[in-house]
């Protein structure tokens, strides 16, 4: 009875360990035209390929290959992981292509994500002060603008100006920056921390040590003369190290039990929870991260000192109301995205078939939230969750039930958003994502577990869509959990 729920519960860390492998590549280091008199010229091509680490074992690989196309530069991006996700094996693929302009601004990008049969797709084009985006996801395309502020840079290509260019060590420079993964523009900090001896494969070189944070994840980056990344470490074990294409496309074979990263990521308990469904509330001990990153207080959570105390919401003493909710306030939480389509045909008319003409937000929830707990199954999905790939494939885990849920509740105009954080499964907490919805108050839905609301070991970190996950990853191999008390 409980294979499904954990499997599903427990794949939005798959996600935040892909997003920040992305990540991790995409920010390697600052716009240069921020701390340097002139771009640096690359006059023949350059080729770098790294293995990708997890607490010491081999999970996949990676290779850039940069070159002189067109006045500019072509960079080449390709990644591929293989793991375990609770017994089921998965293989995924990146590719991004990018062409830069001499000074390394973006003029296009391609961008890919493959696994074993979920695929997503998106493109963009620099055209003035505005970057034209096509999502290709679900069969369908979607397209949208985005207004830039300043030019955008590729930062995966200018790893050299690190290596050549005087930055005054211990001083932090802040960067914004645009992920294709996630179609966002972000903000990191980049630190010069000195130079130093670095051990690879067994060769002591000289490095430049620099410091990345991005939404509290810390990165730390080995850099050679040339500006090439001997390695790069972060939380939770994993790692980047260079290495010769034969040795990095060698994946090994020879684990009886192939790693399984949900399982090692699980946070266990002292004491196990009897029950938590039935449960009207509970007391929880966190430790060994910084508890003030988090909003741990607000609606049905409270943090005292250390103990988060979790209430389950009474749907008895909320106030409904006849949707569409057009209240202004509640906009972002209404509109669609390119991940949530809340505006797409398929999602209208699939609404307006499961609702049946009902008016009532509340009743609608319940026919929205069963509706994708039955026809959506449960398996892990490695994607950049979209609800018209999810509404296409039926089938995927928490964040695809997640993600498809929204877009049906907004479409019904009913104000929805994604949370993500653990819940309690098995004796243990995995880490999960579920929506939220506004019924007077913010209220929980869990549509893979198909609880409204939520059980009370629904403990919620953070919300937002994919560009914010990667913030749980300061939680793995740290986060304690303890029940105090629960009734």
């Amino acid at each position: 009875m409980f294979v499904k729920p954990l499997l599903s519960a427990a794949v939005v860390l798959f996600w935040g360990v892909m997003n920040f492998l992305l990540l991790q590549r995409q920010f390697a280091a600052p716009a240069p035209i921020l701390y340097v008199s002139g771009p640096a010229a690359i006059t023949e091509a350059s080729d770098e390929w790294w293995g990708i680490y997890y607490q010491g074992e081999k999970i996949g690989y990676g290779r850039e290959r940069i070159a002189p196309e067109g006045g500019g530069y072509r960079i080449e991006d390709f990644s591929l992981m293989r793991l375990q996700l609770l017994g089921a094996p998965q293989t995924v693929q990146v590719r991004l292509s990018t062409a830069a302009a001499s000074d390394w601004t973006l003029r296009e990008f391609t961008f890919s994500l493959d696994s074993t049969d979920v695929r997503f797709a998106a493109r963009g084009k620099v055209e003035g002060q505005k970057l034209r985006l096509a999502v290709d996801s679900g069969g369908e395309r979607v397209e949208k603008e985005l207004a830039l502020k300043q030019p955008p840079y590729l930062q995966a290509a200018l790893r050299p100006y690190l290596a050549t260019q005087s930055m005054e060590p211990g001083k932090e420079n802040l960067f914004s920056v645009f992920d294709p993964s996630t179609l966002s523009q972000q903000t990191t900090t980049v630190i010069v921390e000195g130079r130093e001896w670095i051990k690879i494969q067994g060769k002591t070189e000289p490095a430049l040590r620099v410091r990345q944070r991005f939404q509290g994840i810390s990165v730390v980056s080995w850099l050679d003369r040339q500006g090439r990344t001997l390695k790069e470490e972060s939380v939770g074990g994993f790692a980047l190290i260079r290495e010769g294409p034969e040795e990095a496309t060698r994946l090994s074979q020879s684990r009886s039990v192939p790693l399984d990263l949900i399982v090692r990521a699980a946070v266990p308990v002292p004491t196990p929870i009897q029950k938590p469904e039935k449960k009207e509330f509970i007391r929880l001990r966190l430790s060994g991260f910084d508890l003030d990153h988090f909003p741990l207080s607000g609606g049905r959570q409270q943090l005292t000192g250390d103990v988060l105390e979790i209430q389950r919401e009474d749907l008895r003493g909320l106030r409904s109301y006849r949707i569409p909710n057009r209240e202004a306030r509640f906009a972002p939480y209404l509109q669609s995205t390119p991940f949530l389509q809340s505006d797409h045909p398929r999602i209208r008319a699939l609404v307006e078939r499961v609702l049946g003409g009902e008016s009532d937000a509340s009743r609608a929830i319940v026919r929205i939230k069963d509706w994708v707990y039955r026809e959506i199954k449960k398996e892990p999905t490695v994607s950049i969750p979209s609800a018209l790939e999810v509404l296409r494939t039926k089938k995927g885990d928490c964040n695809e039930h997640t993600v498809l849920f929204n877009a049906m509740a907004r479409a019904a105009g009913i104000p929805a958003k994604t949370v993500v954080g653990v819940t309690y499964v098995r004796d243990a907490f995995y880490y999960h994502a579920w929506s939220e919805v506004w019924l007077g108050e913010w209220v929980s839905v869990d549509s893979v577990l198909n609880q409204f609301p939520a059980d009370v070991t629904h403990v919620r970190f953070l919300e937002g869509e994919i560009d914010r996950q990667i913030d749980i990853l300061q939680l793995v191999g740290k986060i304690k959990i303890e029940p105090v008390e629960a009734s």
